[in-house]
């Protein structure tokens, strides 16, 4: 019967094939910064688009009749 030892294991990542770590993680920062620049703007649009609570009150009407003579 084998006897197998628990953790004989590498307990070191091996790097992958020379890759370097900032082209691997590229793509995914392009990503994230697109995405937050879109919800940035996205809100902006959103918070833009709230009512004052200016705009609720009305302005004094004026006399604005025409009299036809």
């Amino acid at each position: 019967m084998n006897n197998k030892k628990i953790e004989t294991g590498k307990a070191e990542a091996t790097p992958n094939n020379g890759h370097n770590i900032v082209e691997v993680m590229k793509p995914f920062v392009k990503f994230g910064v697109k995405a937050l620049g879109l919800l940035g703007s996205v809100l902006i649009h959103i918070v833009k688009s709230i009512p004052r609570p200016d705009d609720h009150k009305q302005a004094p009407k004026k006399n604005d009749r025409v009299i036809k003579i």
